[in-house]
């Protein structure tokens, strides 16, 4: 199939999201039109090229490319109409892959006379305030804006460092509304909008509403042209399980050819080549990456951070649902997977967006995070449930595990239900259950049980809490009507997930997982789950931020990892500007006394001992070490040295689980960030331990040191200095 392009042209601003549109319009196509390749919305790219030319072309079905991007001081003959035009043909093939064929006689250029309205750039890339308000439903009381009156706006902002000259700035709840509101204006802002009037603007027109973040919502979804109504648009609500559960489902929608963004936890992506920004656009590194080839770290000493894909996660107002949902549909995408918490659905986040499936995938531990408050949390929840209406288009699926699932299946009593359990006991009533799961250190085999079929898929993710993921991505697959054996080939596809039970595999015999647990409630669910794996022994590696409004909970996390872990390594994880031998202090604040008061330690410790080695004195380094090896309970600050050590005292059979930080690739010291991975880390170690060991080297206690040595001295040197 061949489609002949209908315009071709050059749109001044670098605007990606508005030029877009335009060349919509000039084409007489409608904004709801599929964008099949692209560069990212507004935001993004004017603030990477503010004086940028984007070229476009527009096929006869409505589709837009986005051909490339240029700067007026790039050079060239001066005719940057006949340049945009050469550059749109080219990037059209790359692109299209041969789909289009450019007939030069049907072809209309930017001034042509096409099929709908035509407009000249000059107004092609401005909005008009009181249009947007009309048209979201939006009522306002205005200020220094008459009846005849109207202003153009050029974006959205709330926040002022990401505010630019033109935008309108929407207030914030909160005592500083009105002193954001006059930097703003400073700043560039064209327009306020707030919930109360504002002195000091002088004649810059403001919009007082009742209700400011819905306000946000409506206003952001006409601006961005609705981008989540063009996308199928799937919402993961709850507390437990939305990474893990989003990156199958992107497996799964991808292995059904369905090309799908992702926002959460991790970042936003539309694929591993191509981040989104918090606005929504093409990330794109700004400095070198000092660290790209590099292995690992050194011991004691951080790299600098820089030229890192640096997110913001998702906040708790609608502008960044909307900006990225418009650069996921703007990048290519038709369809998008978000996680979405309770504190966003309260603030009104996910106000206008038009979610074709909603999920319940856990809230264990949610009850704990919200205060206790168990109605407030479900009914906060509930909301986007309750926001689903039309049977034809939208479903829900409901984890019918959860104690509230049956509220949850009369929220969205208006749609078809699929649901899902991991208890058999709960398999009456479900349409996915695991009939049959074994675990083993390096994968997960589940034979799933769906109203389509049985199936058998084997997935590489370790550990019994990744069984509720993997059927709630089942159902959401079976929700969006994707055949079963898709669903069973996009479970299987899935290697790893950064950060969530990652599994680092170099061929050893024992399995070491890194993941983000770093609660009381979340690092038992970690250890327990790795333990339904009939493993030999949980060797855990495990720190506290500094900082933290948690920090009362430190002792509790060392308690819990305790009594849990067979082995133990409290160390180092971002301190800032506390002092990082304190935190450890803090931690071991959960179980110093138990061990100091077993009967075994109290005949033997002369000195309190559960301390970093380098803290005691010298001629006591030797005794606190082989104390520690006496209660497998290890305190090391350097992060670097705690990975090595577990992974070298790994035998057969063995877990080691490295948790806090999952996917995070940085490091906090003072208000400094550092390169740190514990994956990258981790891999490193497993390359070199085999080596250190054929040498003749005895990892298994601390401190290291070759066997000969310590067959004659005990207290023979550390290897690891």
């Amino acid at each position: 199939m061949t489609r002949t392009m209908r315009w071709m042209g050059c749109v001044d601003g670098g605007d990606g999201e508005r030029g877009a549109r335009v060349a919509r319009t000039w084409a007489g196509m409608s904004n709801g039109a599929n964008v099949v390749a692209g560069a990212g919305r507004a935001r993004a790219a004017r603030l990477g090229a503010a004086r940028a030319r984007r070229v476009f072309a527009v096929g006869d079905d409505g589709d837009v490319l986005l051909g490339g991007m240029f700067d007026d001081d790039d050079g060239g003959d001066g005719d940057l109409i006949a340049e945009a035009t050469a550059m749109a043909l080219e990037l059209a093939d790359d692109v299209a892959e041969g789909e289009y064929s450019i007939d030069d006689d049907e072809l209309a250029r930017v001034g042509e006379d096409v099929e709908g309205e035509s407009f000249d750039d000059g107004d092609a890339s401005v909005a008009l305030l009181r249009e947007i308000f009309e048209e979201a439903n939006v009522t306002a009381a205005w200020v220094a804006l008459d009846d005849d009156e109207d202003v153009e706006i050029s974006g959205i902002a709330n926040e002022i460092n990401a505010l630019l000259s033109g935008d309108l700035f929407v207030c914030s709840k909160g005592d500083d509304c009105a002193n954001a509101a006059r930097e703003a204006v400073a700043a560039g802002a064209v327009a306020v909008v707030s919930d109360r009037e504002i002195d000091g603007l002088a004649d810059v027109p403001m919009a007082i509403v009742e209700d400011i973040d819905a306000a946000l919502a409506d206003i952001a979804r006409v601006f961005y042209g609705d981008p989540s109504k063009a996308l199928t648009a799937i919402a993961l609500a709850g507390n437990v399980g939305k990474t893990t559960t989003s990156y199958l489902v992107k497996a799964v929608f991808e292995e059904a050819d369905i090309k799908m963004g992702l926002v959460g936890s991790n970042g936003n992506y539309v694929d591993d080549d191509l981040k989104l920004t918090a606005q929504g656009g093409v990330w794109e590194r700004d400095e070198e990456d000092v660290t790209r080839d590099r292995a690992c770290t050194s011991p004691g000493w951080l790299a600098p951070y820089r030229g890192k894909y640096e997110f913001e996660e998702l906040g708790s107002d609608a502008l960044q649902f909307q900006q990225l949902t418009a650069g996921i549909l703007d990048n290519g995408a038709q369809a998008a997977v978000m996680e979405v918490s309770a504190e966003q659905i309260r603030c009104k986040a996910t106000r206008g967006m038009n979610f074709d499936i909603v999920a319940l995938t856990s809230l264990d531990g949610a009850r704990v995070n919200y205060n206790g408050l168990d109605a407030e949390y479900t009914a906060h929840v509930a909301e986007v449930f309750k926001g689903l209406s039309n049977a034809e288009t939208q479903r829900a699926v409901i984890n019918k595990d959860e104690i509230d699932s049956d509220l949850f299946e009369e929220y969205a009593s208006s749609v078809p239900i699929v649901t899902y359990t991991t208890d058999l006991d709960n398999r009456v009533g479900a349409d996915v259950f695991p009939a049959r799961v074994d675990y083993s250190l390096f994968e997960t085999a589940i034979s799933l049980s769906t109203p389509a079929g049985n199936v058998e898929v084997v997935v590489g993710l370790v550990g019994e809490h990744m069984v509720g993921p993997i059927c709630c991505a089942a159902a959401i697959g079976l929700a969006a009507e994707i055949p079963l054996d898709v669903i069973a080939a996009g479970l299987e596809a899935i290697e790893v997930i950064p950060g969530r039970m990652e599994l680092i595999d170099e061929g050893q015999e024992f399995s070491v997982l890194v993941d983000s647990a770093n609660t009381p409630e979340a690092i038992e669910r970690a250890i327990r789950s790795v333990r339904a794996t009939g493993c030999a022994r949980v060797i855990t590696v495990l720190g506290c931020e500094g900082e933290d409004e948690n920090r009362g909970q430190r002792a509790v996390v060392g308690k819990v990892a305790h009594d849990l872990s067979d082995v133990l390594f409290i160390t180092n994880d971002s301190p800032r500007a506390e002092n990082p031998y304190e935190i450890l202090e803090d931690i071991c604040g959960g179980f110093r006394t138990e061990i100091y008061e077993s009967d075994k330690i109290r005949e033997e410790a002369l000195f309190p001992f559960l301390k970093d080695m380098y803290q005691v004195h010298e001629n006591a380094r030797y005794e606190c070490m082989r104390l520690q090896n006496l209660v497998r309970r290890y305190i090391m600050v350097d992060r670097y040295h705690a990975i090595r050590a577990a992974i070298g005292m790994a035998e057969p059979d063995d877990v080691v689980l490295i948790l806090g930080r999952g996917a995070k690739d940085y490091f906090i010291v003072g208000r400094e960030k550092h390169w740190f991975e514990d994956a990258l880390e981790a891999r490193d170690a497993l390359k070199k331990i085999g080596a250190i060991q054929a040498s003749g080297v005895d990892t298994r206690n601390l401190p290291w040191a070759s066997i000969s040595a310590r067959a004659t001295n005990p207290s023979a040197g550390n290897l690891l200095d």
